[in-house]
């Protein structure tokens, strides 16, 4: 396949280099000028417990893409989705698929305004990833992705992108009930990424806290009554395991929202916190704790993009 990583921060370097090593031909798109600088000129650096590599993989910025690509791996901000694949327009050909593996909710409708809805599809990854400068990518931990197509239709594509990211050494299998994963890891991003964000601390920091522990219950359970009022049948405990998992064996990894307010940028709490609370309130249902981090989550934005604008 001939592909390309929109959006290639930590996540993106960690699929572009797993698609690299299965022997697929892989672009980075980012429109970070240093980190693509760093690329090119050195490799992409991936540690992870396997030890350090260094990957020759081309990186660009958007309008410097060359396409058409038979895939387009969106890993963007959410609110950044549609401006950015507006910038690589001319790199979709007629038979190009797109694939998002974004935190939150909604984006297949965001894809789909670009492709026929036959050629989007949807994942969730539950891996950790950290950038930790300019073309250094840190990644120690396991986990795994799902995938399938957003609209149903001839999973024949999602298969190969399984298989490859599989030979490329992160395990990836097709899921039909793809919408249901994506609503596990919103719910488990709900429940830890603001806390990470607002304390300025890693999982592990979280697991010594009896406080931040009944929290992180308090908003899966939310989420999942959320979810079931929206058709969505998904088990709590194995989200409950999920956040078990991130404050033990993910102890100092740094949460993307964590990442974002040290950096001064906005969050995807929005996409997060608020598509859950708005999605149960459309159902009659409430939803406080989710909710108080959302609006916690937006009130450290407004105080960092104050303290820029000094």
């Amino acid at each position: 396949m001939k592909l390309a990583i929109l959006g290639s921060g930590a996540m993106g370097c960690l699929f572009g280099a797993a698609f690299n090593r299965a022997g697929e031909s892989v672009t980075l798109v980012d429109v970070s000028q240093p980190h693509i600088d760093a690329i090119t000129t050195h490799g992409l650096e991936l540690d992870t417990r396997a030890g350090v590599e260094r990957l020759p993989i081309p990186a660009c910025q958007p309008a410097e893409a060359s396409g058409p690509f038979d895939l387009i791996v969106v890993f963007t901000k959410t609110f950044h989705t549609v401006s950015a694949l507006e910038g690589m327009a001319h790199a979709i050909g007629p038979d190009t698929h797109l694939l998002s593996l974004q935190n939150g909710l909604g984006n297949d409708a965001k894809l789909a305004g670009f492709v026929p809805d036959g050629q989007v599809m949807v994942g969730a990854s539950m891996l950790p990833s950290d950038l930790v400068g300019p073309g250094r990518v840190r990644s120690h931990g396991e986990g795994y992705s799902r995938l399938y197509p957003a609209f149903g239709g001839d999973p024949a594509m999602a298969e190969r992108v399984a298989d490859a990211l599989t030979r490329g050494g992160l395990p990836a299998q097709l899921d039909p009930a793809i919408h249901e994963a994506i609503w596990s890891k919103a719910i488990f991003n709900a429940a830890m990424n603001p806390l990470c964000a607002l304390t300025r601390r890693t999982p592990g920091f979280l697991g010594a806290s009896a406080e931040a522990r009944a929290t992180i219950r308090a908003v899966v359970e939310e989420g999942v009554a959320a979810a079931h009022a929206n058709g969505r049948m998904i088990d709590a405990q194995p989200i409950h395991d999920l956040t078990q998992v991130s404050m033990t064996d993910h102890a100092d990894h740094e949460a993307s929202m964590l990442q974002d307010v040290k950096a001064g940028r906005r969050t995807e709490v929005d996409a997060i916190n608020g598509a859950i609370v708005e999605a149960a309130e459309a159902k009659g249902i409430a939803a406080p704790v989710t909710r108080t981090l959302w609006h916690l989550v937006k009130l450290e934005e407004a105080k960092l993009a104050e303290s820029a604008d000094c």
